[in-house]
């Protein structure tokens, strides 16, 4: 069949649906109705890959195959027609199924319209027969008609690489699928492992050329990361990308452009559409006529004139585009800022003029890509490529700027925040406002490499969530093109002791581990100034209860709170399915900046791994380490919730002057039980085995043992943080 389609995405299926009793039509029965099928934009060619081998339709009603219509013919005017047995259903239209479809033993009355969906094919399946196309209408008697929107079934990935001393020696695309769905929306399938898909110019290198390198099904939701490997003047460069998803019918074309020796490459997305172009014949009858353009300061082209080079600062300027005589101009793409208006030139030989605004890009920033695309009737006859190069300070990291230049992060944050690549040809410094503390910090690391460090300062009387800003200043050597950057956080602490290098912090958390406001602040520390073990040993039980924290199990941020129904104490919430503390993140149950303790913390406060601290009060020991510790056994009973609880135990360690005191809930260990006086910490670092304390009243005599034993996630944990550590304290 020599007819194939012109402009498939703009293609519809045009259904007309009346009533008729055209005894030409096969599969027709009495009902009498007739749906008419035009495949619009036809015409007569040999192109292979869209040629209309075959053209068929499946109805579907109640989720069942209902009938096939298998031999559907187009006409000269691009019209199929079908006798649907009945006006209901999905009816699923297909160009070129025949290889796809053939035996796959769909049956009427047996193959439902979710297996149908779930129908699966490698790409090489869905282009070998002819591209594929489909699309999907409902149809029912009060239906007058319908429009379908046809679709191929696969992406195009195109390769262009204009460059006359550039050559494409391979092209890799990571992390792909080979097979997807057939129909679009198609799910249930058994869709096979990413592989990463080569192709090889390595015995004829690929030279200002552009060509197709793979047809992908439809894939969403991976990293499809991609490598070229080129090389220019005899150097090997190596340039990556990554391609967004992969979505069918459409078009992602690896842009290859180089300035001097500096090459890079740009995914460019577009709808599938004949007259895309796979070679560079043609392309070259557009260039810009520098003499008559007006050019500001920075703007280069290239020698071939067919490539401008923006600078990242705010600039105008007026392009005049030459060509072919009758050539008409658009403009295509979008760069953030950059606002590009068309104007019919001054100049007779000129096709027109182009005048350009662009704002100053951001740190952070990408190049950006504009094309000017001349048109000789419908043939693409030549192409400008407007360059709007990237801020040429490349910064990584965790600050995002929005359009006003500023970062807010919304939340505590310290540690790296980015490091940054500054030219030779620009400075960088820190600014605050008067009375604020220098709370981010710039250290070079190497010429011209710099990395923001975000500060903490223990105890802070003011980290009580107000924000804190700093600005980043970034100018030329000559004190032009000034960039301003703010950068704003919460401040937020909870108090601390630092015990041989470790910032303990005082107290247990309580409510949301990630929320500071639930936690006892430096703000509202009720033993500041004073000493922990003394105010546990005389405040009232329910403020002794509050202090004591909640019970918490891995992943579940919130904590369980000691309730009492009058059978018993538990705690509320608790759960037979947990992550495990671990394993998880050390920052995941802890607030921002602060982290669960390892093994190596809670060893300083032992001698050995199970260690009887019995009821000494006071009482000394030797570490691990060799380190005097100082130690105190301290009981009192507590009436909590309007219940006895009994004796709760609490245990002061001093170590050069600076004491940090352990104490717990115990903990709950299944449905219906828990054990008051065994304190299971929450430690990171080893799934099977957690820092606890198995304690005993001073009437039992069994002594305290505080040991490294073995505990199942299930156990709820209290949990003690230390600070995560940081860099710059100020």
């Amino acid at each position: 069949m020599g007819v194939r389609l012109v402009n498939i995405l703009s293609v519809l299926l045009l259904i007309s649906l009346y009533s008729c009793s055209d005894d030409s039509i096969s599969y027709g029965n009495s009902s009498g109705d007739v749906v008419t099928a035009r495949l619009s934009l036809l015409s007569t060619s040999d192109a292979e890959t869209d040629a209309v081998e075959n053209v068929s339709a499946y109805r579907f009603d109640g989720g069942m195959l209902a009938e096939v219509f298998d031999k559907l013919e187009p006409g000269t005017d691009g019209v199929v027609s079908l006798k649907p047995s009945a006006m209901s259903g999905n009816v699923y239209f297909m160009i070129n199924a025949g290889n796809l479809v053939s035996g796959r033993g769909f049956e009427v009355g047996v193959t439902s319209e979710s297996d149908f969906q779930a129908m699966t094919a490698g790409a090489d399946e869905m282009v070998s027969g002819g591209m594929f196309l489909s699309g999907m209408s409902a149809i029912s008697r009060q239906t007058s008609s319908v429009a379908v929107a046809m679709k191929r079934s696969v992406a195009r990935i195109d390769i262009s690489s204009p460059i006359n001393n550039l050559e494409v020696n391979s092209v890799k695309v990571k992390n792909v699928c080979p097979e997807g769905y057939v129909i679009e929306g198609g799910n249930g399938g058994n869709i096979p492992q990413p592989v990463d898909m080569v192709k090889d110019y390595a015995d004829s290198p690929l030279t200002a050329a552009e060509e197709t390198l793979f047809y992908f099904p439809h894939q969403e939701g991976k990293n499809f990361e991609v490598e070229i490997m080129v090389t220019s003047s005899g150097s090997w460069h190596r340039l990556k990308t990554v391609l967004p998803d992969i979505l069918r019918n459409k078009v992602y074309t690896l842009k290859v452009y180089g300035d001097g020796e500096d090459f890079s490459v740009k995914v460019v997305e577009a709808s599938w559409q004949e007259g895309d172009g796979t070679t560079s014949d043609g392309l070259r009858n557009a260039f810009v006529d520098v003499d008559n353009s007006v050019l500001s300061d920075g703007i280069r082209v290239n020698e071939t004139r067919d490539s401008v080079f923006i600078p990242s600062w705010e600039t105008n300027f007026s392009l005049a585009i030459s060509g072919e005589v009758g050539s008409t101009v658009n403009v295509d793409g979008l760069v953030k800022g950059v606002d590009v208006t068309v104007s019919r030139s001054g100049n007779l030989d000129n096709l027109c003029s182009l005048n350009v605004s662009s704002s100053n890009k951001i740190i952070g920033s990408v190049d950006g890509y504009m094309y000017v695309n001349v048109h000789y009737g419908d043939a693409l006859r030549g192409r400008v490529v407007l360059v709007f190069l990237a801020n040429p300070v490349k910064m990584q990291g965790q600050l995002n700027f929005d359009d006003n230049y500023v970062c807010d992060f919304g939340r505590y944050i310290d540690g790296e925040l980015a490091v940054l690549n500054v030219p030779d040809d620009k400075v960088i410094r820190l600014e605050f406002d008067e009375n604020s503390p220098e709370w981010m910090k710039l250290e070079e690391t190497a010429d011209g490499t710099y990395r923001i460090l975000g500060g903490w300062r223990p105890n802070d009387a003011d980290a009580d969530g107000r924000i804190q800003e700093g600005r980043i200043l970034i100018s030329d050597l000559s004190g032009v093109h000034n960039e301003t950057y703010t950068v704003k956080r919460q401040n937020w602490g909870l108090p601390v002791v630092n015990i041989n290098g470790t910032w303990w912090c005082k107290y247990n958390l309580r409510g949301n581990v990630k929320e500071f406001t639930d936690q006892i602040l430096i703000s509202n520390d009720p033993a500041r100034g004073g000493s922990v073990a003394d105010y546990l040993a005389g405040c009232t039980d329910d403020e002794f209860l509050s202090v004591l924290g909640d019970q918490y199990q891995a992943g579940n941020r919130d904590g369980l709170k000691l309730k009492n129904d009058g059978t018993g104490f538990l705690f509320e919430g608790y759960s037979s399915k947990t992550d495990n503390f671990g394993t998880l993140n050390p920052g995941y149950m802890a607030p921002d900046g602060y982290e669960i303790p390892d093994y190596n913390d809670y060893r300083f406060f032992n001698w050995g791994n199970n260690s009887n601290l019995g009821y000494h009060n006071p009482g000394a020991f030797n570490n691990g380490l060799g380190q005097r510790l100082n130690f105190s056994v301290v009981e009192r009973e507590a009436i909590f919730l309007g219940y006895e609880y009994g004796n709760v135990t609490f245990y002061d360690f001093e170590y050069e002057g600076e004491h940090l005191v352990l104490y717990g809930l115990g903990h709950q260990w299944s449905e219906t039980d828990i054990s008051k006086k065994m304190i299971q910490f929450a430690t990171y670092g080893n799934s099977g085995s957690t820092w606890l304390i198995e304690g005993y009243s001073n009437s039992d005599g069994r002594g305290n043992w505080f040991k490294f034993a073995a505990s199942n996630a299930q156990k709820t944990r209290t949990i003690r943080c230390v600070k995560t550590p940081v860099e710059y304290i100020y």
